[in-house]
């Protein structure tokens, strides 16, 4: 991958890590690669950006340095590690931490319907404390979904991909509309002319969309049938809880709606939660930092994707 050297320590990246030909992940811009380091005989990842292609994505050094200087900022069990970062005349590589369970949001799609309550507890839980530790330090990650969480140990999921976060000073409003269409709030969506903007709280719905995927074994609750959001549905947070086995739609403070008598797969607890985070007024949306009170949360500590 020709010598590189570190914006940190000086090293050579192969000086500190041994490169294995093990390609972990391709995206647009770049490869990540599995290391292992030297010092200390674990294995790490290594995302490789090409410096050709940001230019053409829209992507400047200052983003890269901004997404490095946020994943140091927020050192937390459910956030992926930034041990160090390198360059070379052709790429910029950033050493990460290794999630050996791989994507989550794989995960939940080959789980499907076998999850279990606790589960998805535990799931949001630790989805809600790597958010909430963001916005402690006024960052506003803006790409939250599965697909951007890795499994480490099979059992904790770490937030990544910081390619989006930014600095938010409070009471300010961002204007610019950005992320995952599928996981954007009603205030983002809403941009230009019917939203003053958005912050923090766009997160928390993007939590509770991928909460709601997690209950139904990667569902999405506003893609229609010929796969484009429903904007009925996106904009009033109208989510369907019906048991796909049953043809029975679950109440949503318990019992059930239609015929038939079918147990309740979820709990109310688990069902007010993830529609106080699908909340179309922001105002009324749940904020991460209240969510460490929520007692049905707690019942996910041990569990494992």
């Amino acid at each position: 991958m020709g010598q590189s050297v570190s914006s940190t320590s000086g090293q050579h990246l192969e000086e500190r890590y041994f490169l294995q030909k093990v390609k972990l992940g391709q995206g647009s811009f770049g490869t990540v690669w599995r290391a292992v380091d030297r010092q200390s005989n674990e294995n790490v990842a290594i995302k490789q950006l090409d410096k050709a292609s940001l230019p053409r994505r829209g992507v400047t050094r200052q983003d890269i340095e901004r997404e490095i200087a946020m994943m140091k900022a927020c050192p937390h069990v459910n956030i992926t590690k930034l041990y160090d970062h390198f360059e070379d005349d052709s790429s910029i590589f950033l050493a990460l931490e290794y999630c050996d369970g791989g994507d989550f949001g794989d995960k939940v799609k080959e789980r499907g319907m076998s999850v279990e309550e606790v589960e998805v507890a535990g799931w949001a839980r630790q989805m809600c404390d790597a958010i909430s530790a963001l916005h402690s330090k006024s960052i506003c990650h803006r790409d939250v979904k599965p697909d951007n969480f890795m499994v480490s140990n099979n059992t904790t999921i770490k937030l990544s991909d910081f390619g989006l976060a930014i600095h938010l000073p409070k009471g300010t409003l961002l204007q610019v509309k950005c992320g995952t269409p599928a996981f954007m709030s009603p205030e983002q969506h809403k941009l230009p002319r019917n939203s003053a903007g958005y912050s923090f709280p766009a997160d928390m719905w993007a939590v509770g969309v991928s909460m709601y995927m997690m209950m139904f074994g990667g569902k999405h609750p506003f893609l229609n049938d010929r796969g484009g959001l429903d904007d009925h549905l996106l904009l009033t947070g109208e989510l369907d809880f019906k048991d796909s086995s049953s043809g029975n739609k679950l109440g949503f403070f318990g019992g059930l709606t239609g015929l038939g008598s079918v147990p309740l797969r979820f709990s109310p607890e688990a069902r007010r939660l993830c529609q106080r985070m699908v909340e179309p007024e922001v105002s009324k949306r749940i904020c991460a930092d209240e969510t460490r009170s929520v007692p049905w949360l707690c019942q996910g500590a041990a569990a494992a994707p």
